[in-house]
């Protein structure tokens, strides 16, 4: 699978899990955007499943590859300097599976930061699927 096509998945699942919360929560939560400790629970949506199933299928590389694109659109990494940022996922966020719950954890911004992650390849012509990356090597544990 190219990194376009596994970015714009999990740009489809996580925006499709931003607006189930965005409708769910404020008819569960009374007083929200505050959620009290006798609110109902929100379920969560089918797609937050998926979008964790369809990380945990994806190799390691591409899995790094997809935390840079969202660094990438959060500011935190360069497109001068993408090897070596590359190079420095697995320090960063730990083992592949750390990584796709690094981007778990952030749900909510994740569509948009991939989005614009993939915004700042295009501004400086850079192919999104043939990115200038040296391989990342796992961590052992």
């Amino acid at each position: 699978m190219k990194l376009s096509e596994a970015a714009n998945r999990v740009i489809d699942l996580s925006r499709k899990i931003y607006d189930y919360y965005s409708a769910e929560l404020p008819k569960r939560h009374p007083n929200y955007p505050l959620v009290g400790p006798d609110d109902e629970e929100t379920p969560p949506p089918p797609e937050e499943a998926e979008l964790s199933g369809f990380l945990a299928t994806l190799p390691d590389d591409l899995i790094y590859q997809l935390v840079l694109l969202m660094d990438l659109g959060r500011g935190y990494a360069r497109p001068d300097d993408l090897a070596g940022y590359y190079e420095t996922l697995p320090d960063t966020v730990g083992d592949p599976g750390q990584a796709a719950s690094h981007m778990m954890v952030f749900m909510a911004t994740l569509a948009d930061e991939i989005a614009d992650g993939l915004a700042e390849l295009r501004k400086h012509k850079i192919n999104v699927d043939r990115l200038p990356l040296k391989k990342s090597k796992a961590r052992k544990q």
